[in-house]
């Protein structure tokens, strides 16, 4: 690909997003069958984690519905369920609510079945205030979750239990309890020990409330950065737990939300780059140059130090070597080496390329799509691959061609 498209190169493969959704969905499927779960199991794909249109509805068309963050992000979202005639999915509603996301929620909610999930009490006295008659979930304040850093989402204690109260007076439908943890710092004990005080408020929430139905554990599925995980033995573990808790508190077992951005969105996405020239400025590693910009291309590396793995995709079989990687801006930051101060990478340098595996998410919105870049660097060609066809995203190439040149 990299040499029939040339460098820099952006590959997206739609069939990933299309296999994680449907992979995911057929494992909770199984463990609530096999154990005798209650209720179903409702994947979202959390369009904020990448807004290319391709991406957000081939997830959309594989899953059960779209989760949105924002007032454009909803009417993104309207003009794709008006796209394909659909009136079933789900559009939960999340992150501040400004007053034109809450007048469009209310707006959209009478032809779309739409969830708002609550993040502050002014959000629901307004939707009371409206005589709003849509349903609602509760995002619940758990700063547990997040050891270094205070989360600033979600209602505090005193609210849940005024709103769950005063829910009676409206004409709004509490149906959803929901926490977020992130996905990528997963470790199960944490996880189990998470998701039971969540657990605990939809419980609670149940009893004084009959419609509530669902439990929303946000983007807390654990990222495939370890190819051996077992997603089944996940999917196993969560629904018994969520069933051995409902038992001891003698309530329903709720429908499970799952919104995953990062999940299906990482992996589908390759940046390619050519070795464009070597440099040795010291005695220890050798500089490779890249034809493109490691900052542009990775911004969720450089800034959440989240893990993209760099790796050799010619030269393979070849004599190895320590070397550091390069973009060709002019920024003393754009390097990549592994955290051993290296990387290991062909000695030959005669057309070689290295791939960025796992570009899929946040990158586009993090490094400004069609936007200047650092050093006026053209952004990559943008290949999309469906069912084994090629073709290039023409949409976002303006300029490419005389760049180039």
């Amino acid at each position: 690909l990299a040499k029939k498209y040339s460098t820099p190169l952006k590959v997206t493969f739609l069939d990933v997003i299309h296999s994680r959704v449907t992979e995911l969905k057929a494992c909770f499927d199984k463990a609530i069958l096999d154990n005798g779960y209650n209720g179903k199991f409702i994947y979202l794909n959390a369009n904020k984690a990448n807004y290319s249109s391709l991406e957000i509805e081939t997830a959309f068309l594989a899953g059960d519905g779209l989760e949105t963050s924002s007032n454009y992000d909803l009417l993104y979202t309207e003009s794709l369920y008006k796209k394909h005639n659909e009136r079933n999915k789900p559009i939960v509603c999340n992150g501040f609510k400004s007053k034109k996301y809450l007048d469009n929620i209310i707006r959209i909610s009478k032809d779309y079945k739409i969830i708002d999930i609550i993040d502050c009490l002014d959000e629901y006295k307004y939707l009371k205030e409206q005589n709003a008659n849509i349903e609602i979930g509760l995002r619940l304040h758990m700063s547990s979750l997040y050891e270094e850093n205070d989360d600033r989402f979600g209602i505090t204690d005193d609210e849940f239990n005024y709103i769950i109260d005063d829910i009676k007076n409206t004409n709004l439908s509490l149906t959803t309890i929901h926490f977020h943890q992130r996905g990528f710092d997963y470790i199960e004990s944490k996880f189990i020990e998470n998701i039971s005080i969540a657990f605990e408020y939809y419980c609670k929430a149940k009893e004084k409330v009959a419609t509530v139905v669902n439990f929303d554990m946000g983007g807390g599925t654990p990222l495939p950065t370890d190819y051996s995980f077992d997603y089944q033995a996940w999917a196993n573990l969560v629904i018994r737990h969520l069933l051995t808790i409902c038992t001891a508190h003698h309530v329903a077992t709720p429908n499970l939300f799952s919104e995953n951005g990062k999940y299906s969105q990482k992996d589908s996405t390759v940046n390619i780059y050519k070795v464009v020239g070597v440099k040795e400025t010291t005695k220890d590693y050798p500089w490779y140059l890249v034809d493109g910009s490691l900052l542009i291309a990775m911004p969720e590396y450089y800034a959440l130090g989240e893990p993209i793995r760099v790796v050799p995709i010619s030269n393979l079989g070849t004599q190895m070597i320590k070397t550091r990687l390069a973009g060709v801006t002019c920024d003393c930051d754009d390097v990549y080496q592994e955290s051993n101060g290296y990387i290991m990478l062909p000695k030959d340098t005669n057309d070689l390329y290295i791939a960025l595996l796992g570009t899929g998410s946040y990158q586009n919105s993090m490094n400004g799509k069609r936007g200047v870049h650092h050093c006026l660097l053209p952004e990559e060609l943008d290949l999309v691959i469906k069912d084994g066809k090629e073709f290039v995203r023409h949409d976002i190439q303006i300029g490419r061609a005389s760049c180039r040149e």
